[in-house]
């Protein structure tokens, strides 16, 4: 559905206003809000145990990967869903 979205937000914005739609689907991140469903700590090991990349994931990695997707180098890229999940 994700990905969907924001191919079809992506064609009537580029269409109509010119406007790149991108978007973002991170992995679990530590956070005070995630605590509150409670077993965040369990999906985030599994997760990290099961990535590519077993490391941390943290705010400033989604943050580096919005800056970069704000700013003139991805200037030709629309439409497409980034996964910020190592």
């Amino acid at each position: 559905a994700l990905e969907s979205d924001t191919r079809v937000l992506a064609w009537e914005a580029g269409r109509e206003w010119k406007v790149r739609v991108n978007t973002i689907s991170a992995g679990g991140l530590r956070s005070r809000a995630a605590k509150a469903i409670g077993f965040i700590d369990k999906v985030i090991d599994y997760a990290k145990a099961n990535a590519p990349l077993q490391k941390d994931l943290y705010a400033s990695d989604i943050g580096a990967a919005a800056a970069f997707l704000s700013s003139p180098l991805a200037a030709a890229i629309t439409g497409t869903v980034v996964y910020v999940d190592n």
